[in-house]
C-alpha cells in the first residue's frame, strides 16, 4: 500500500536524521511513500488551535485535501502532526455544517476536502500483527540485550476518544514493536507523564517533569539503555533538559533518547554509522558499545 508522507516541520528542519531513519525502515519493509507537494505546517496542535480554531481547522483541512487529491491516505512520522490531522479529519467528518464552512474558506484558494482522507502514524502500521511478523522474519540484528523504556507522549494517545490509537491508560503499540525486535521493555511509574515541552512559559514545570522521569529511570533496578519516543518535541525536551538538569542538580542523568525508527533501522540492518545516533546532547556511547560488542 502507498501513503502520502506528511513530514511536518520539526523533523525535516531540525532533526533530519530521524526522517532518514524512518525512510530507511520504510524502504526495508517495502512501504511505498509519495511526497506531498505544497503542504504547510500541520498546523501545530497547541498554540494556534488556542488562538483561532477556524484557522487551525482550515490549514489542517487543506493538508488533508492535498492527500485526497493524491488519492492516498496520510502517513505521519510526528505525533503532533498525527494529532492535528486526525483531529481535524474526525471533527469535520462528525460536523457536516462545519465542513461546509471550512470548504467555503478553502474554495478561495481552489481546495476542497470531502472527508475521504485517513490519517495514520507509522506506529499504527508497524504494530499490526502482520507487520510484526514481517519484522520478526527479516530481523538482522536482534536487540536481545537491550532494556528500553518507552515514552508515548500526549499527542499520540490523547484525546483518546478522537485518536483511538491505543489503550489510553495502558498503551502497548510501541512496546510490542520493540519486543518484536528482541528488546525488553521496562514498566515504570512515570511512563505516561507529559514531557513538559509545551510548558515553555514556565520552564521549571517542564524541567520538573523531565527530572522526575529521568531520575526514576536512572534509579530502576534494571539498567535502562535508552528512552524510546516517537515525537520530535518529546525527544528534544528529554535530550536537552536532561543535560541542563544534570548541571543544575548534580545528578548524573545519562539516559540517551532515541526515535523509534532509529532503533528499528539498526535492528533491520542499517549500519550504525548511517544513523547519526551521536547527534544529540546525551551521547549513547554505552548503548552503541553494547550493540557492537
Amino acid at each position: 500500500m502507498e501513503y502520502a508522507l506528511f513530514l511536518g516541520c520539526t523533523i525535516p528542519l531540525k532533526l533530519p536524521h530521524l526522517e532518514k531513519a524512518f525512510r530507511d525502515v520504510a524502504s526495508i519493509l517495502n512501504v511505498k511513500l509519495k511526497e506531498m507537494e505544497g503542504v504547510s505546517c500541520c498546523p501545530e496542535p497547541v498554540s494556534l488551535q488556542s488562538l483561532n480554531i477556524d484557522t487551525w481547522m482550515t490549514l489542517g483541512a487543506r493538508n488533508l485535501a492535498i492527500a485526497e487529491k493524491m488519492g492516498l491516505n496520510i502517513m505521519t512520522i510526528c505525533s503532533g502532526c498525527y494529532e492535528t490531522l486526525k483531529t481535524v479529519s474526525v471533527l469535520l467528518k462528525e460536523d457536516e455544517e462545519y465542513l461546509a464552512k471550512i470548504n467555503e474558506i478553502l474554495k478561495k484558494i481552489n481546495y476542497k476536502y470531502t472527508g475521504k482522507t485517513k490519517v495514520f502514524h507509522f506506529v499504527e502500521l508497524f504494530s499490526q500483527p502482520e507487520w510484526l511478523e514481517k519484522i520478526k522474519n527479516i530481523l538482522v540484528k536482534p536487540l536481545d540485550d537491550l532494556n528500553l523504556a518507552v515514552h508515548y507522549g500526549c499527542h499520540l494517545i490523547r484525546p483518546s476518544k478522537i485518536m483511538q490509537f491505543d489503550h489510553p491508560e495502558k498503551p502497548e503499540k510501541i512496546d510490542i514493536i520493540l519486543q518484536a525486535l528482541g528488546a525488553k521493555t521496562i514498566e515504570f511509574a512515570t511512563k505516561l507523564e507529559c514531557c513538559g515541552y509545551c510548558a515553555r512559559l514556565q520552564d521549571e514545570i517542564g524541567e520538573k517533569l523531565v527530572e522526575d522521569k529521568m531520575t526514576e529511570l536512572c534509579e530502576l533496578e534494571e539498567e535502562v539503555d535508552a528512552l524510546i519516543a516517537v515525537c520530535p518535541a518529546c525527544i528534544t525536551q528529554y535530550d536537552r533538559k536532561e543535560k541542563i538538569i544534570s548541571r543544575k542538580s548534580g545528578k548524573d542523568l545519562d539516559i540517551p533518547v532515541l526515535y523509534l525508527a532509529e532503533i528499528m533501522a539498526y535492528a533491520l540492518g542499517v549500519d550504525l554509522q548511517d544513523l547519526s545516533l551521536k547527534n544529540r546532547s546525551v551521547k549513547p556511547y554505552k548503548l552503541i558499545n553494547k550493540l557492537t560488542t
